[in-house]
């Protein structure tokens, strides 16, 4: 076995360095060090770490190309180049490469990227001279063998053979610049909260965490106010039902300051000690304000902060920073929709995580081609298109590849900016749109019983 320094000329040719601005946010030494801290070594082969992850990414950003195809456009690409390419058409070499490399290689590559995004964040992108980081849940379903059910689990009220398993994830997302700094996975019936616990190393004293109404939960603001952070959450359950305004000290017309007290009982998600630490009372400060607008759900409603001064943190403020608490749902639609992370195909557990993160990896990557666009011409980061950078950049990255090191690939890189730069969302602040598909499915039977046992039927 070869030692990483012998390969340290090898990588500085891979895909992954000719692509300019990619060097910044990832580098060879980056993946050199964490191959190194994995104890991860290899042969003197083809696919090499930097390789096995630039395939997966061309995976990633073509949800329909298969292994085959991502082989096929390696071959492709280095046939371009005059090079005599080493790399055979069959897909087993590369799938093998895949499972080897270690999963924590997969996670230091998307924490990375994004912490150097986020480390581009300066006083230009504040909230009230503080970072503001976003919050949230979702799943993505899977192929259905025995080991992935065993790892995951599927949704209730399926049959066995029905279903199909299901991960869970909870996502950090920076609020300025919409990359994801970390992030949570486990089975589906794992606790979102207990998750979201796993992500408060990545929070400093005087972070704002936004979040919806689930996050909303006694414990997590008392242990996040240690922390020196301030929530903004929707108010839920009983204690929104219940929420008098003629109570509690007036700070305004919608905006009161009152106690709570803590739960009688020890949160499932919460360890008997950890309870046992908790303050008995928590002053809180409760707003509302209403949205009437015609066709949206919600007309009144209740967020709970710790932000408490209201000279500093008027009512309005806070009701605009909710109101950006959406965009977190529009960045999860990008990553599961547009680069099709909703149903994943690897079909063992430890390369199904890889292949999250690796989806996570293109996420941040598109992310620092639209902060690049919008800082060189001045650009709304958030009206940028997700779903028109995806595009442009799968057309020129093969060209600056082509192209590299000479006076063609900058022009090219340029003219990709520009493109992502001019492709400006518009505010539609008040669209309505029915939740509903004119295109009609194919009238095929639902498979509700297990496929052998169909399989028997139709023999008989």
């Amino acid at each position: 076995m070869t030692r990483m320094a012998h390969f340290h000329q090898i990588l500085k040719k891979d895909f992954f360095n000719r692509i300019t601005f990619l060097s910044k946010f990832l580098s060879d030494t980056d993946i050199l060090t964490a191959a190194e801290s994995e104890k991860y070594y290899w042969r003197e082969r083809i696919w090499t770490p930097i390789q096995t992850l630039w395939t997966f990414l061309i995976q990633v950003l073509n949800p329909d190309c298969s292994c085959r195809a991502a082989v096929a456009q390696i071959l492709a690409e280095q046939a371009a180049i005059g090079e005599l390419s080493k790399v055979s058409a069959d897909p087993t070499a590369y799938c093998q490469a895949r499972m080897r490399l270690p999963l924590g290689l997969f996670k230091m590559a998307f924490q990375k990227i994004g912490q150097s995004l986020k480390a581009k964040i300066d006083a230009d992108y504040l909230w009230n001279g503080r970072k503001v980081w976003l919050v949230d849940g979702s799943h993505c379903s899977m192929p259905d063998t025995p080991q992935l059910q065993d790892t995951f689990g599927q949704a209730p009220g399926q049959s066995k053979g029905c279903g199909f398993p299901v991960a869970k994830i909870v996502c950090l997302f920076c609020w300025a610049s919409g990359a994801i700094i970390d992030t949570a996975i486990g089975a589906y019936r794992s606790s979102e909260l207990t998750l979201w616990r796993h992500l408060w190393k990545n929070l400093n004293s005087g972070d704002i965490v936004l979040a919806d109404r689930f996050y909303c939960a006694y414990a997590d603001i008392v242990q996040l106010l240690e922390k020196g952070c301030d929530c903004v959450f929707r108010l839920q359950g009983a204690r929104a039902s219940t929420m008098n305004f003629h109570k509690g000290k007036y700070l305004g017309r919608d905006d009161r300051l009152i106690t709570w007290h803590k739960p009688s009982q020890c949160p499932r998600s919460l360890s008997e000690d950890m309870y046992a630490l908790l303050s008995d009372t928590l002053t809180i400060r409760v707003l509302r304000f209403h949205t009437r607008i015609p066709g949206f759900r919600s007309r009144t409603i209740m967020v709970a902060t710790t932000l408490l001064d209201p000279k500093k943190y008027s009512l309005e403020m806070i009701a605009q920073l909710y109101a950006d608490r959406w965009i977190i749902e529009l960045r999860l639609r990008d990553i599961k929709t547009t680069l099709g992370m909703d149903v994943l195909r690897c079909k063992s557990s430890d390369v199904v995580c890889k292949e999250i993160y690796m989806h996570l990896v293109a996420y941040n990557l598109i992310r620092t081609l639209m902060w690049q666009a919008s800082v060189e011409h001045n650009r709304p980061l958030h009206r940028l298109s997700f779903a028109g950078t995806v595009q442009r950049f799968d057309v020129a990255a093969p060209y600056i590849y082509l192209f590299f090191g000479t006076s063609k690939a900058v022009m090219i890189y340029k003219l990709l900016l520009k493109w992502i730069a001019g492709d400006i969302l518009p505010y539609r602040p008040n669209r309505i749109e029915p939740r509903a598909v004119k295109r009609r499915p194919k009238g095929y039977d639902l498979l509700n019983r297990p496929r052998q046992q169909m399989r028997q039927e139709l023999l008989k």
